[in-house]
C-alpha cells in the first residue's frame, strides 16, 4: 500500500532551495532512510512527511493522520519532572519489558533534566515505541545512544516492520543493510 507519493518537491526555507525535484514512494512493509549531509534537508522532509508541514506535491494517504508517531532533534518532554510523570500526562502507559531493555527501569522517578542525553533519547524512543502506531517517523535516532540501545532498537525496527507498517527516518550513523534509501544532495 503506498503511504506517500511525491512529485518534483521542492522545499525552500527563506528564499534558499533546500532540496528540488524529489520523486519517490513510501509504502508499508519497509524501512526508508532519508541520507545526506548536514543542510540537506533531511529534518525538512521528515517534517514534510508527518504532517507538520503539509506540501502539496506530496499525496499523504488518507489514514495516516492519526497513524503517526514522530520524534524530531527535541525529545519532546517535559525537563522539571519524573519520566513517570511525563508519560502520564500525555495518558501513556509505561511499558516494563520496553523500560528494561533500554535500561530505563530505575529511572522512571527521576527528573528528566538529571538523565544523560541517550537516556531522554532513548526514553522518546520508547514513548514512540509504545503508542501502538503503524508509521513512526524518527529524527537521527540512532544519536546518543550505545552499541546495545542500538542493536535493541533495530530489533525493535524489525519487529514493527513484520507488522506491515513503516518506519521512516533521517539517519548520519550506520546504513541499515534492509532499509530502502532515500538520498538528499546538498544544494548550493
Amino acid at each position: 500500500m503506498i503511504l506517500y507519493k511525491t512529485s518534483d518537491l521542492s522545499y525552500e526555507i527563506d528564499s534558499r532551495t533546500i532540496f528540488s525535484n524529489l520523486n519517490f514512494e513510501i509504502s508499508s512493509n519497509a524501512i526508508y532512510e532519508i541520507r545526506g549531509g548536514n543542510g540537506s534537508g533531511k529534518s525538512s522532509l521528515l517534517k514534510i512527511l508527518s504532517g507538520l508541514n503539509k506540501m502539496d506535491d506530496v499525496y499523504y494517504d488518507e489514514n495516516l493522520e492519526s497513524n503517526i508517531a514522530y520524534l524530531g532533534h527535541k525529545n519532546g518532554f517535559v525537563e522539571e519532572i519524573s519520566l513517570r510523570d511525563n508519560f502520564n500526562i500525555i495518558g501513556a502507559s509505561i511499558n516494563d519489558s520496553l523500560f528494561k531493555k533500554f535500561g530505563l527501569s530505575k529511572l522512571k522517578n527521576h527528573k528528566f533534566f538529571n538523565l544523560s542525553f541517550g537516556e531522554k533519547r532513548k526514553s522518546a524512543l520508547v514513548r514512540v515505541i509504545s503508542s501502538q502506531k503503524n508509521i513512526w517517523i524518527l529524527d537521527e535516532p540512532f544519536a546518543g545512544l550505545d552499541k546495545e540501545s542500538i542493536k535493541n532498537l533495530k530489533k525493535v525496527f524489525n519487529e514493527h516492520i513484520k507488522k506491515g507498517v513503516c518506519i521512516i527516518m533521517a539517519n548520519h550513523q550506520e546504513e541499515l543493510d534492509e532499509s530502502i534509501k532515500i538520498h538528499l544532495e546538498k544544494n548550493v
